[in-house]
């Protein structure tokens, strides 16, 4: 932590700490009151600032959290943040709510007016709960083979694909009175390392990397979230500490709105540039207006004494960015600018007492519908579909294999969906399931090779590929990927589907296109794709 000599008392020190205090998230307020909270508060000197889910359980659960938080919060309006892309990140991913299929799946689609529309309705699941902050769209270049910390998060690999998609998405979320976040500024195509866990390096962006930022930009997004790669012909430094690309970000995309920190809290985000607190002085002096140290919806459960350490770290990083502004390495106007910035945020989307919610129930319902949608336009038939439906000769079985997942994503919160498959297929088949690497009975008649993340690394056949390649020799075989599409590359299997997701409508929806009720229509957005 940086120090620095105490500051005298007066309005002045007291004006300073307050504008710094709204430049760091999750914030001090106390969002789900009680025992816990208030011994937190007694031992740390601050509450959460966070709802975890494993006190919150449900949508109205939520709803009732938040309605209490803005009534008792003083101005400015209470304003929650979350991660609710569709897809592979979806915080808010209780059984009840509707998720959507995500953002590669509106790519497999194509149509801008199916992704504004998802948009809307992802933001009106969100305000009904009284969430009106999104950390979403993604709007880096997706990749082949896929890169870990994006696949199926990205909507395509054409630059000018993904900035139609993204615009429309965020037109569609801010029209449900929820903010979007552009993210990871100035892209992540071409990482090839997951920053969740690692500090890539590049040394140019890829061609038309900016686009999709500057169409989110001009479609109105309030924010945009600067990640911690960093690209070297910009400038050798992380980008959120990078003056240059935070420049490149107002200066010529024109961004007026709120810049946001990748979360800092990541030991390979904040390593790079000396620790925690150092990392937040280094990006607010570069031009971020506020550092994030998680969103306010936590996955999980913390023990006590793991709470009591964030918010003592939170505390740290305060107090590192007061010292900052008392030894001039940060100036008091950039602290003044960006402290405008996130009360203009807060009253822009936040809700205050009394606000009125949507009804739950109603954008759920919605939700619900858009995501069959979505699956219906997006699911594709990669090889064989002069195959289907899949016809089982007389007393024949129809075996179902689902190969484990692999992958240690940290951004990923997906694979923990219910394997849906079986159940839908045994709708209209007589439905065998069976593990990965057993014998199938003589009866079997095809069998259907699924899985969601089964590739443990690029130029490695998956898993699920495998399964497929060893079931093939004696027996007509469907490979499915509910995430990410290079999951079928190198499959010798007979037809090979990418669905994107393994939610309930793309789960149905491939179900529906096996037993030939749905014609496929989707087309795989990545370019380069090998199978």
């Amino acid at each position: 932590m940086l120090h620095s000599p105490t500051a005298a008392a007066g309005d002045g020190a007291v004006a300073l700490r307050d504008q710094v205090e709204l430049l760091v998230r999750p914030g001090r307020q106390c969002l789900v009151p009680g025992a816990a909270e208030a011994l937190l508060r007694a031992e740390a000197g601050s509450g959460s600032g966070r709802i975890g889910k494993d006190t919150v359980t449900s949508a109205a659960g939520m709803r009732a959290v938040t309605r209490a938080a803005s009534r008792d919060a003083s101005p400015p309006p209470l304003l929650v943040s979350v991660n609710q892309e569709g897809g592979r990140l979806n915080a808010l991913d209780w059984p009840q709510v509707a998720q959507l299929p995500g953002s590669m799946a509106l790519g497999a689609a194509g149509d801008a007016a199916l992704a504004q529309r998802a948009g809307a309705v992802i933001g009106g699941q969100l305000r009904a709960v009284g969430v009106t902050w999104n950390l979403a769209p993604v709007c880096d270049l997706a990749a082949w083979p896929s890169q870990s910390a994006v696949g199926t998060r990205a909507f395509a690999s054409d630059p000018a694909q993904v900035a139609r998609l993204a615009g429309a998405f965020v037109r569609g979320l801010q029209s449900a009175g929820v903010a979007a976040t552009a993210k990871h500024f100035p892209g992540l195509g071409g990482v090839a390392v997951d920053p969740h866990h690692a500090a890539p390096v590049v040394d140019e962006l890829p061609t038309g990397a900016l686009l999709p930022f500057r169409a989110a930009v001009q479609a109105g997004a309030a924010c945009v979230m600067v990640g911690s790669h960093t690209v070297r012909a910009i400038e050798d430094r992380p980008a959120l500490a990078s003056r240059r690309t935070i420049a490149l970000l107002r200066d010529d995309l024109g961004f007026g709105g709120l810049v946001v920190s990748e979360n800092l809290s990541i030991p390979a985000v904040h390593e790079p540039l000396g620790g925690l607190a150092h990392a937040a002085v280094a990006a607010v002096a570069a031009g971020v207006d506020l550092v994030m140290l998680d969103s306010e919806i936590s996955r999980g459960h913390q023990t006590h004494p793991q709470r009591v350490a964030a918010v003592r770290r939170r505390g740290d990083v305060v107090q590192a960015l007061v010292d900052a502004v008392e030894v001039g390495l940060i100036g008091r106007q950039r602290v003044a600018e960006a402290a405008a910035r996130v009360l203009a945020l807060h009253h822009r989307f936040g809700i205050g007492p009394g606000a009125a919610l949507p009804d739950w129930a109603a954008a759920n319902e919605e939700a619900h519908q858009v995501a069959d949608q979505v699956a219906g336009e997006s699911v594709t038939v990669v090889r064989g579909a002069h195959l289907l439906p899949l016809v089982l000769a007389p007393g024949a079985m129809l075996a179902v294999v689902r190969v484990p997942d692999v992958g240690q994503r940290r951004a990923d919160s997906a694979r923990h969906a219910p394997d849906l498959l079986p159940a839908l297929l045994g709708a209209g088949y007589p439905v065998l399931s069976l593990p990965a690497g057993g014998d199938l009975p003589d009866n079997v008649g095809a069998v259907v090779v699924h899985g969601y993340d089964t590739r443990t690394g690029a130029g490695h056949r998956s898993g699920a590929a495998a399964e497929a390649a060893r079931l093939a020799r004696c027996h007509q075989v469907v490979q499915i990927a509910f995430g990410d599409p290079d999951d079928l590359a190198g499959s010798p299997a007979d037809v090979l589907i990418a669905a994107y997701s393994p939610h309930q409508g793309s789960a149905a929806t491939v179900s529906r296109v096996l037993s030939g009720h749905l014609r496929a229509r989707g087309a795989v957005p990545v370019e380069g794709a090998g199978w």
